[in-house]
Parts: C-alpha cells; structure tokens; sequence
C-alpha cells in the first residue's frame, strides 16, 4: 500500500458502528483498549467516540463521513465533541510522514516509524500517537501496529526513572523492527526530562537524544527548555494544531504540506486572529442535544477554520503564537497577553533558579476591570513569602511596562493542568481569585 492510500473500507462510515472505550485510567489494560478500537477506526471497520456525551442515534445531515469523535473544551471551558472523517486522519498523520522523509528525519521509511504513546489517547494528541502507529503497519504493510508491546503502564508519576522504564525496552523493539523511533510529550514532560539536574535525569537525556523525533506541543514550551534540549542534543520539534485540524498541522512554525495560514483582521502591529485552511480540518461539532456547531469553520473553498489565537506571521510565513484573544487581560484600559509576562519571567535572569514555572492571569477587580496576577512553582530553597516581591522587582529591572507587572504572586506545588496536560487557565483564575480572598 502506498503512503497515500487509504486503508480498506467497508460500509459507509455513517453505517459503521461506534466503538466506546471503557473509561481510561492509565493503564496498560485501558491504553490498549483505546489502541484497538483506534486499529478498527483506521481500518474501516468502525467509528470511534471519545466524545463528552453519548453518540447520536443517527448522524446529522453533513456529518455523516464521520469516523472520529473527540471532546475538546475549546476556549470555554464547556466540553464539545469534534467531529473528524478518516480523510482528515489519514492527510495529518501522511502529511507529518512526508515531511519526516524529506526533512532527513526518517527517510528510509517514508517517514513512518515506531510510537512511543505517554500522552492519554482521550484527545487528539494522544489518539494520533496510537493511530500513527497503525498507519504505520498499513502503509509498511506489517501485521501489528508500531508500539510496544506490551503497552506501557502510565499510572505513576512521570519522571525520569518512569520514562527509562519505558524509553528503553521501546527503543529496543524500534531497532528490531528497523524503524525510527519517534515520541511525543507535552512542555511539562520535557521540562523534567531536560532540566533535572540529579544522575536518572541525565540518562534521561541520554535516552531521549535517540528518538528520531520528539514532538512536543499541547502549550507553549519555554524558550530555556527548547534552547537546552536542542543543546543536548534532542530532536525537539514543536507542534501547533488542535482537535478541530487533527492535531499538529505545524511544525516548528512552519506549516504542513496542504496546510494555509492566515490571519483575520490584523492589526496595526500585524496580529491577529489565526485562520487555518488544510485537508486536515474536522467537519464540526456535534452537540448534545443531536444538532450541529460549524461557527468557526467556514463553508467557501479551501474550506478554513478560525481558531481562537492571536498570533502572527513571518516575512518567511513563519508562525508566532501570541496567546488566545480571551485570555488578554484588560486592566485599566489596557490589554496585557499574559504570554508575554510568562515569557518575561522565563527569560529573567534575575529570577533563573528560582522560579521553576509560571501562569498569568486576570483576576476580576473593581477599581481596574482585571489585576495581572502569577501563579508561580519555585525551585527548592526559595522562600514562597518573597515570591510577589522577587518577581515584581525582577520584571521591574526589565523591559515590560508596568502595568504588566503583577500585582500578586501566588505560590503552588504543581501549576493547573488540563487532561490533556495543557495549563488549565480558567482553573488557575479561580485558584487566583479564591487565593485573595
């Protein structure tokens, strides 16, 4: 089978029946149920729901080509259900394929290899791992998917110690099988990995330096980690993309073959909101009550999707993410990104081995409409009694004007997370908000 072909197909995918997973919780048992109901939607054979309500009895009008159902909280926090064809799959995963062999990554093999899957194959990130895997055996033509057997168990905690375990064995069974290795993590998982300063860190890296390819996405990852792991070695690359465009559609800032960019309504600084055109894109969203949602995708040829970030686009169409248009913080009149804070305090010399992470929001205030607060994670030592001090004085020192500075700081163990391991900023505006009080 070609690399372009579509696997077999049986009956029409609105005649297929759905496949529901049981509840996943981590483990091995649970993953591979996931990766075998992903095998049956690959093949033809199926459609899968992973959506936050039960399925429809019938799929609506438009939707009927549906083969994947995915929940994604968008920029409300409220669960939708993302409705993606086999066709949108297969254009993701056959074009990060095409670029792997052209790019010197994993030629050899047309760009296909062998997965790592740590991330939960609930959302789209994760379930891409898994289905890649199995375009992999499809389009090598080889009887199992690419991922290691048996199925890793991702119930503790990730650290490195947790991720030898299962690097190790998987890298073995990739060589075997004479296929690249290729993992993808979320910024959280590769900060650990790269700025661990004990031994188990160290062989860590080692370790990760072997993969072919390790995409990192699902949030900004700082600057510092990028830069060290590059340092290191590491063949990171960045991926932007959501539920609604099956995932990555750009890597390293650069979009995937068939993939458009453009912006909505720039302004005079030339941001502005990110349109997507690409054969990758979901039909829409399903609704609870058996209707339909296409808001943000619009019907004219190429067919675009209008997400919900602010950003903005090189002389060379390179993409710069610059936070979504509701997370901006309006205080006293004026608009604040708090990317541009979180990167001010990642990049502050001032406060390195200090602060180890770091989340900005607005929180409701009635004198200026929102104050800029911080929630920060600090290195072992740092006194969490001087945090709003050490990172107001340090931001002071910098170029970010003062109305960006926070006003208060707030001290955690862990920041916020989503399941899908993105830093959950509507969590964190309550924790702020609840903090103050």
């Amino acid at each position: 089978m070609s690399a372009d072909a579509a696997p077999p197909a049986g009956a029409p995918a609105g005649e297929l029946p759905w496949l529901i997973p049981p509840a996943y919780d981590a483990s091995a048992a649970s993953l591979a149920a996931h990766s075998a109901a992903i095998g049956e939607m690959m093949a033809g054979r199926a459609r899968l729901w992973l959506g936050p309500f039960d399925p429809p009895a019938r799929l609506p009008i438009g939707f009927e080509d549906t083969a994947l159902v995915v929940p994604t909280s968008g920029s409300t926090g409220t669960a939708k259900a993302v409705a993606l064809t086999r066709r949108a799959l297969l254009a993701s995963q056959d074009a990060t394929a095409r670029l792997f062999a052209t790019d010197g990554t994993a030629p050899g093999t047309g760009g296909h290899g062998f997965w790592l899957p740590l991330l939960p194959p609930t959302h789209i990130a994760g379930v891409q791992v898994l289905a890649r895997a199995h375009r992999t055996a499809q389009v090598l033509v080889r009887e199992h998917p690419a991922l290691p057997e048996p199925l890793p168990d991702l119930r503790g905690h990730f650290d490195a110690a947790a991720f030898l375990e299962l690097a190790v064995p998987a890298l073995e069974q990739a060589e075997r099988a004479g296929l690249p290795a290729f993992i993808s993590l979320v910024p959280t998982q590769l900060t650990r990995i790269v700025t661990g300063a004990t031994g188990g860190d160290a062989r860590a890296r080692g370790v990760l330096k072997r993969f072919a390819a390790v995409l990192v996405g699902g949030g900004a990852t700082s600057s510092d980690v990028l830069a060290r792991a590059r340092a290191q070695r590491v063949a990171v690359r960045t991926t932007y993309g959501s539920s609604e465009t099956a995932g990555g559609c750009v890597y390293d800032r650069a979009p995937l073959s068939g993939v458009g960019l453009d912006l909505a309504e720039p302004d005079a600084a030339g941001a502005g909101s990110l349109r997507i055109s690409s054969p990758t894109l979901a039909l829409g969203y399903l609704t609870a009550d058996g209707g339909t949602d296409s808001t943000p995708f619009t019907a004219e040829s190429p067919r675009s999707f209008l997400t919900s970030d602010l950003a903005e686009l090189g002389p060379d169409g390179a993409l710069t993410v610059l936070g979504r248009a509701d997370d901006v913080i309006n205080t006293g009149g004026r608009k604040v990104l708090p990317q541009d804070v979180e990167r001010a305090i990642d990049r502050s010399l001032m406060l390195r081995g200090m602060v180890r992470s770091s989340l900005v929001v607005g929180v409701e205030d009635p004198e200026w409409g929102q104050r800029v607060e911080a929630l920060v994670t600090l290195e072992d030592g740092v006194d969490p009694d001087e945090a709003t001090a050490l990172v107001r004085a340090a931001l002071r020192t910098s170029e970010v004007p003062s109305h960006m500075v926070p006003k208060r700081v707030h001290v955690l163990e862990q920041l916020p997370l989503l399941a899908t391991g993105k830093v959950d900023r509507a969590g964190a505006r309550r924790l702020a908000a609840k903090h103050r009080m």
